[in-house]
């Protein structure tokens, strides 16, 4: 079980990488247009994302810093998001690693 744990740990990481690197070729105008999805526009989506990681991550380590709210703006532009993206990943793929049966 362990083994899948950290295969979904490096997917999560691989996945978030393509997103942020696909996120990186709009302009700030077409990351912060209203799209109609849920949270409205990717830069709401992304942050609502890092909040829900943020938040499990708290549950399950009792450490770090976690949103009260799902729909948390936690960073005004990408690049901040990218760089918290990165250092969050980096935390969940080093708390599965260190897990044992």
């Amino acid at each position: 079980m362990l083994q899948q744990y950290r295969m979904l740990a490096d997917y999560n990481r691989w996945a978030n990488a393509l997103v942020y690197r696909a996120a990186s070729e709009l302009t700030d105008a077409e990351f912060r247009d209203d799209k109609g999805a849920f949270f409205g526009s990717l830069h709401p989506t992304l942050n609502h994302l890092i909040a829900a990681d943020r938040i499990w991550m708290r549950r399950f380590t009792g450490t770090g810093e976690a949103p009260t709210a799902l729909d948390s703006v936690l960073f005004d532009n990408l690049a901040s998001l990218s760089l918290a993206r990165r250092v969050e990943d980096r935390r969940i793929v080093e708390w599965v690693s260190e897990l044992d049966e």
